[in-house]
């Protein structure tokens, strides 16, 4: 009898030595299950149609009102979800990653990223939104904007396209040559690809260059995205959160040394 009272002692007491978990922990847990539950963000959703209207600047977007608790309309809701400040908005100006740090260009450039569409091709050709970041107005009006993405987009579906004439021909004498068409650089898409990358280095030349724009071969991005290089626009962050404490992790007051 006296040794099962000592073990429930002993179990008791370890009971009460055990820590509950931390409120800041649970919280963090359950913000990251909830997002993988609700899937991908508001901002990766892809649109369903062409659109043709332009996206607002930094600027503009300064002046959507915060939450003041009452129910925003239909058109400010729309604005604040789809236009949220940040790399991802198509006004950002990016670092230029395609100089070396620390020269004047890398100090002087800024990148607008215009990303892949994929409403247009699916995954069958890279093709590239058409909505116009008003930050490039006045380098790069909007008329030539649609234009250098108009031909951009109609040549790399030409040389995408895996039921055109030419790119069953081209399998086809790739798989009787054991691959040797392919290595010898006669597929018609290699000029295909080519003829896009000249067209953007004469754009560059005759365009480009007497505003300060220019737009990166396809190839660096791995036709994952159209950087367009322009002066630094000077346009800063905006900070729609308060900053957190120094050595505390983000939204939370828990110390590192707690």
């Amino acid at each position: 009898m006296s040794e099962q009272a000592e073990h429930s002692k002993n179990g008791s007491q370890e009971g009460k030595d055990i820590r509950s978990p931390e409120r800041a922990h649970l919280a963090q847990d359950t913000l990251a299950d909830r997002q993988g539950s609700l899937g991908p963000l508001h901002g990766d959703r892809p649109r369903h149609i062409p659109s043709q209207v332009s996206l607002r600047s930094q600027s503009q977007i300064a002046s959507i009102p915060s939450n003041t608790g009452a129910p925003p309309t239909g058109g400010e809701a729309e604005v604040a979800e789809e236009l949220a400040w940040g790399p991802a908005h198509p006004c950002y100006p990016h670092v230029n990653p395609h100089v070396p740090i620390g020269s004047q260009e890398y100090l002087t450039t800024r990148i607008i990223r215009i990303r892949r569409d994929w409403m247009v091709k699916g995954d069958l050709a890279p093709t590239f939104s058409n909505l116009y970041p008003e930050i490039l107005d006045p380098l790069l009006p909007e008329q030539e904007f649609r234009r250098v993405i108009a031909t951009v987009n109609e040549e790399l579906i030409k040389a995408f396209d895996p039921f055109s004439f030419r790119n069953l021909l081209d399998g086809a004498l790739g798989l009787v040559t054991g691959w040797l068409w392919e290595d010898i650089g006669a597929p018609g898409i290699k000029s295909h690809l080519q003829h896009v990358e000249d067209w953007l280095d004469k754009w560059n030349r005759e365009v480009g260059a007497k505003d300060g724009v220019h737009i990166w071969s396809l190839r660096r991005t791995a036709y994952m995205s159209l950087d367009i290089q322009i002066p630094d626009p000077k346009v800063g962050i905006i900070h729609s959160e308060g900053v957190s404490l120094p050595g505390t992790r983000p939204n939370s007051g828990v110390g590192l040394g707690f």
